[in-house]
């Protein structure tokens, strides 16, 4: 091989090793692109695979259910402000103070006459002064421009009194309603964003257990009115349980005639053994003659039942509860004008 050939021939081994190790080095970098490429897209594909697992992913399905979901709450929501709606009053419009007057006076006494059958008057189980909470105005008119609402007020509080002494309380303690901003002349500003007006009163009373829940449970099954129950205490009027010197147990009667002690020698208890004869009536039996078979004893009276309901009361105590509510009248607001 000339000098010219081997020139030749390491120029081109050289070049060659130039290229194969370009072709390495550029190889190297486009899998390395290649393997960040795919290392996003497999993360990419993770995060959607995870979203369109999610119930609201905006999939045709899910915005088909979503609609129906809230089409169902929208009718749901209708029904029930059509049913609150029906418990707020036709008209709020105020009148002469003489009118409300007149009917303070009539509800009032109809009130009174409602206790007076439970066995309350002012004497016994009434506070003194008890006016439906509207004291103020038994020798004081009503503001004209508050006549409206503390009619509506007035005849709430007037089933609420009624409900209580159909459950027969005890005693009335207290009962006081939250003067209105209409009474003293100022004007009422609605909460924002609330759709009703609270008018709040408190009651407390004593009485049996059932009459707290008869109470409370005319309160929610009134058609007229709709009450919320925002805070409740119960106590025993009695703080101190019954001791067992408190409690009265039946004594039993001796057994026996005339008070006899009983036992053994109580003729009612006597007792004959299997193989003796029985006496004759009369006398004894005679000599040699055969025994005569006993009379059938009489079927043993049933023994009375305990009242249990009475000894738990002497065990457990028999005391009222006292009971304080403090109920807030809800006056919704009147519906929207429905819009073109």
């Amino acid at each position: 091989m000339t000098s010219k050939e081997k020139k030749f021939t390491g120029i081109l081994v050289g070049a060659s090793v130039l290229c194969i190790g370009g072709l390495y080095v550029v190889a190297g970098k486009g899998s390395s692109r290649y393997d960040t490429a795919k290392e996003q897209f497999d993360a990419l594909t993770g995060e959607i695979n995870n979203m369109q697992n999610l119930p609201l992913f905006p999939s045709p399905q899910n915005l088909q259910a979503k609609e129906k979901a809230v089409a169902d709450f929208k009718a749901n929501a209708d029904q029930l402000a059509s049913k609150l709606q029906a418990k707020r009053p036709k008209s709020l419009d105020n009148t002469d103070p003489q009118t409300f007057t007149d009917t303070l006076v009539k509800t009032a006494d109809a009130t009174m006459k409602a206790y007076a059958a439970a066995g309350l008057t002012t004497e016994k189980g009434l506070p003194k002064g008890f006016y439906l909470g509207f004291e103020n105005y038994v020798s004081t008119p009503a503001q004209g421009g508050a006549t409206g609402i503390l009619a509506y007020q007035l005849s709430a509080i007037s089933e609420v009194h009624a409900l209580l002494a159909a459950a027969k309380p005890a005693k009335l303690l207290n009962f006081h309603r939250q003067p209105l901003s209409e009474e003293k002349n100022e004007p009422y500003t609605p909460v924002a964003g609330q759709s009703y007006r609270a008018l709040p009163f408190e009651i407390s009373f004593t009485g049996p257990e059932s009459s707290m829940r008869e109470f409370i449970n005319g309160l929610q099954s009134s058609k007229d009115h709709f009450y919320v129950i925002r805070s409740m205490r119960v106590a025993n009027e009695k703080q101190e349980g019954p001791k067992a010197s408190d409690v009265e147990f039946d004594v039993k009667p001796a057994a026996g005639a005339g008070g006899a002690a009983g036992g053994i020698f109580d003729p009612g208890d006597a007792f004959v053994l299997p193989e003796d004869p029985q006496p004759a009536a009369g006398g004894a039996a005679a000599p040699g003659a055969a025994p005569t078979p006993p009379e059938p004893a009489p079927a043993p009276e049933p023994a009375p039942k305990a009242d249990s309901s009475r000894i738990l009361k002497q065990v457990l105590g028999s005391e009222n509860v006292q009971v304080f509510l403090r109920v807030d009248l809800l006056l919704f607001d009147a519906p929207a004008p429905a819009t073109k």
